[in-house]
């Protein structure tokens, strides 16, 4: 007999079925299906006959065909070599049919999982790279974080977008992303107006430097970033970097984020109050095959994370409670907000 002893005698995973209470285990068992696929395979028409297949006592292969106890891994692992079939389907069914029945729809879910894992067509080739795709996003599920990298970082925030139900905050340093010829524009763009249009409130906080705002042509750039948000519906702040960097909740995020690796502008966003996106680096890439090519930037490392100190460390939101943060109302106003700003931050006084 093949059944592993416990202390007590018996292998639990071996213990017929009868002996336990028979209205809670017999329903639904799907293990004596590979029973009757190899006597249909073999030729069998017996138990002796199966038993002797199965290198197991009499009762027990009458056990198994009928249902009334579950193989143990041993056992499935030779019925699975004699299938030709993958060890770890019959390892899954043996323990979904062993499982309370409260627990068996969650074993149900994991061969569903396996099945698909396994049944992964080689042709086109892009199948099995989504696939491992996905497996690696699995294996990242534990940590409460996930990274992308390259273009599969920005299509990630884009569908993120898509479900999110009602809240985003942000704060954008690197707000050249967000120019018309950046690579925000216009797919990221026309995904937060369709948000607004669900019924989502966008606040976005934009953060210029001096340096920025002695460039005539780089104020254009801004004043078109800031009025393409609000004709999305965002609303949409703007701020200083040198008017925050004297404040405790900038130095704070800046310190927080530089801790995790991000060691340029900050780009993040809170969904719902419950996942947080960031950028960790950013890198710039040719558009174009010949000497007419033109520089554009993109996003290269970019992490989402439900870690709590995250959302609580992390949250851009406090940034709206500084006095140097501006809801924009229009270019008038924002040129009177960089006036000051200019006048009390010139070059000389670094």
């Amino acid at each position: 007999m093949d059944c592993a002893l416990s202390e007590s005698g018996h292998d639990p995973s071996c213990i017929p079925l009868v002996q336990l209470d028979r209205k809670l285990l017999e329903p639904n068992m799907d293990f004596p299906k590979y029973i009757e696929q190899i006597k249909k395979a073999y030729g069998i028409t017996n138990d002796y006959a199966l038993a002797k297949k199965l290198k197991v006592s009499q009762p027990e292969a009458n056990w198994f065909r009928r249902g009334k106890k579950v193989p143990n891994a041993t056992i499935c692992i030779r019925i699975a070599n004699l299938l030709k079939k993958n060890p770890v389907e019959l390892l899954i069914v043996a323990q979904k049919d062993r499982a309370a029945p409260e627990e068996r729809s969650h074993w149900a879910m994991a061969l569903s999982a396996v099945d698909v894992m396994m049944h992964v067509p080689e042709r086109p080739r892009y199948i099995p790279q989504k696939v491992e795709a996905i497996g690696q996003e699995l294996r990242q599920l534990e940590s409460q974080m996930l990274s992308y990298e390259g273009t599969i970082a920005q299509n990630e925030a884009i569908q993120l977008l898509n479900t999110v139900e009602s809240t985003i905050d942000s704060m954008m340093e690197r707000w050249q992303i967000w120019k018309r010829d950046g690579p925000l524009f216009p797919s990221y763009l026309l995904a937060n107006q369709a948000a607004v249009q669900r019924g989502v409130k966008i606040r976005r906080v934009f953060i210029f430097n001096r340096g920025q705002m002695t460039d005539a042509s780089q104020i254009e750039d801004c004043l078109q970033v800031l009025n393409d948000q609000r004709r999305a519906g965002i609303t949409a702040f703007f701020g200083f970097r040198e008017q925050l960097a004297s404040t405790l909740i900038y130095q704070r995020l800046v310190a927080e984020f530089r801790a995790l690796g991000v060691k340029e502008e900050i780009n993040a966003a809170l969904f719902d109050n419950e996942i947080l996106i960031f950028s960790r680096s950013y890198a710039t890439r040719d558009l174009g095959m010949n000497s007419g090519s033109i520089p554009i930037t993109v996003i290269d490392q970019l992490n989402i994370s439900w870690k709590p100190d995250h959302l609580r460390d992390l949250n851009p939101c406090p940034l709206l409670e500084t006095r140097f943060i501006f809801e924009y109302q229009g270019e008038r106003q924002f040129k009177t907000q960089l006036g000051r700003f200019l006048r009390t931050h010139s070059e000389d006084k670094d």
